[in-house]
C-alpha cells in the first residue's frame, strides 16, 4: 500500500462525494479506524465544498500522504491550498 498519492476531481458535487469517501478509505487502509476515516472524509468534504464555492469551474487536486503521525491531505484549487490532517497515534510505519 502506497503511503502517498495524488488525485484530481471536478468540483461537481457527485465527484466531491467520491473524493471524501476515498479519503476515509485511505485512512482505514493505513491503519485508522472507520471513525478516523469518517472524520477525515468529513473534513476533506468541507474543504472541497469551500473550493467549489470559490471557483466552481476548476478541478481540485488532492495530495494524500500518511506518515508516523497520521494522515494529511493537501487540497489545491484555483491557486490556493489547504492542509487537512488527522492524527493516528497507533500507526505503525
Amino acid at each position: 500500500m502506497a503511503d502517498a498519492f495524488t488525485m484530481s476531481v471536478p468540483t461537481d458535487a457527485r465527484y466531491r462525494v467520491l473524493a471524501s469517501e476515498i479519503a476515509g478509505k485511505f485512512v482505514e487502509l493505513v491503519g485508522g479506524t472507520s471513525a478516523d476515516g469518517a472524520a477525515l472524509g468529513s473534513t476533506v468534504g468541507e474543504a472541497l465544498d469551500r473550493a467549489a464555492t470559490e471557483s466552481p469551474a476548476d478541478d481540485v487536486v488532492l495530495e494524500f500522504r500518511a506518515d508516523a503521525d497520521g494522515v494529511g491531505v493537501t487540497v489545491r484549487h484555483a491557486g490556493r491550498s489547504a492542509v487537512v490532517t488527522h492524527p493516528l497515534p497507533a500507526r505503525n510505519t
